[in-house]
């Protein structure tokens, strides 16, 4: 998940760096629902029964909760919407963008709080002893557990997504410099637009090229974790994002008839896919890029347009829920393990006792993503205050004269 939890339905602004007005958009609800999505999958998973774990329902709804990880797909996809929206932006208009080290500053403020809250705090407490796993808590705080089949579960199960987004952020932030280097040598504002969409289509190419490879090539086994949950698996989710962003950033605005044809379309492609998806088989890991697709064409009904957008997307409960998502999506297992230690879950079995379970979970995850929103990721916010938008350090005391003995002994 994403951990740019800033609004989205705010009206365009104009950074300082570029005076490129960047676009907002109400999407940010999404992130909360999508958040509860996972947390009441949980809730599924863990009432399967039995010898062979046997999943509590059977049929169409099944089909469809098995396909519940797209949600995760979503968050990558509005991640590299959200990322590269403001760089394409600067990139086709022809002005400088903002630097790769403050982009990547700027993520990590977002990120790293509570990231780190949580994996020291669920480690320490499940490793009471000395030295503990600590492979496992060093893979963690240097995101690198995706390259693990042992480690890339452990500790917080949903923390293998920051990871993934960590990669990318990273990749972004480096690509930087040379966009600002081959974009000035651009000279028509069609090579300006090749310039912004190189990246997230070798993205898109290389995230299919690795999935040929794993799917039809190397042999990996189901719970070859790093092998399916690795950056370059999830390259093309990212890299159809960024796409989406370059065609808003190229001035593409659509009628209500055609966007309501794109939502249509997206909607109905992506549940024809939930119901069609092979599970259990390595060819259904060629859905999540075809998830990715389809979610895409829905939220160019948003995106491609210049608004007013539906009132409820800006409805007050939607955003403030949108807001907590990334604390939701990453508190909820320590959650979910903690009141299965005190046995107040239901027996598991078929039936609808999964219900029971995730709203024992959600509740509290809610309230502690509050929390988090007020404290700990709040301390990121204040670090962010500490530098200006063009990375430099902020003078709190820019507003007395140089000259004032008061200014230097401050």
């Amino acid at each position: 998940m994403s951990t740019t939890q800033a609004r989205t339905d705010a009206p365009p602004v104009s950074t300082p760096t570029t005076g490129t007005p960047v676009r907002r958009y109400p999407l940010g609800w999404l992130r909360g629902v999508a958040a509860l999505v996972v947390v009441v999958f949980h809730g599924y998973q863990h009432q399967r029964y039995g010898d062979t774990y046997q999943w509590p329902l059977t049929g169409t709804i099944h089909e469809l909760f098995m396909s519940a990880d797209l949600f995760v797909d979503l968050f990558f996809v509005l991640s590299g919407l959200v990322l590269w929206l403001p760089i394409a932006q600067a990139v086709v208009d022809g002005v400088g963008i903002r630097s790769g080290r403050v982009l990547l500053y700027r993520r990590m403020a977002r990120l790293l709080p509570l990231y780190l809250a949580v994996v020291l705090l669920v480690w320490s407490l499940t490793n009471p002893t000395a030295p503990g796993h600590w492979v496992d808590l060093v893979t963690h705080l240097t995101f690198t557990h995706v390259y693990s089949d042992t480690y890339i579960f452990w500790t917080n199960g949903p923390a293998w997504t920051l990871a993934i987004e960590f990669h990318f952020y990273v990749l972004v932030a480096l690509s930087v410099p040379v966009l600002n280097r081959v974009a000035a040598r651009a000279a028509t504002r069609r090579q300006r637009l090749a310039v912004a969409s190189a990246l997230p289509v070798a993205l898109v190419v290389v995230g299919a090229a690795y999935l040929v490879w794993a799917t039809l090539l190397s042999g990996a086994a189901a719970d070859n974790w790093s092998v399916w949950f690795s950056p370059l698996a999830k390259a093309a989710d990212f890299g159809v994002g960024m796409l989406l962003a370059v065609v808003a950033a190229a001035g593409v605005r659509l009628g209500s008839a055609v966007r309501a044809g794109l939502l249509v379309a997206g909607l109905g492609l992506t549940v024809a896919l939930m119901l069609s998806r092979p599970v259990g088989t390595p060819l259904a890991e060629w859905w999540h890029p075809m998830y990715a697709a389809a979610l895409t064409l829905a939220l160019a009904h948003v995106v491609l347009h210049d608004g007013p957008w539906a009132r409820w997307m800006s409805w007050a409960p939607l955003v403030w829920l949108g807001g907590l998502g990334y604390g939701i999506y990453l508190i909820h297992e320590p959650v979910l393990r903690f009141l299965g230690s005190l046995g107040l879950y239901p027996e598991p079995g078929p039936g609808w006792s999964w219900l029971v379970v995730s709203a024992l979970v959600a509740v509290p995850s809610v309230l502690l993503a509050w929390v988090s929103a007020r404290t700990v990721e709040a301390a990121g916010l204040r670090l962010l205050a500490t530098m200006r938008p063009d990375g430099s350090p902020r003078d709190y005391y820019d507003h007395l004269d140089p000259r004032d003995p008061a200014r230097s002994a401050g």
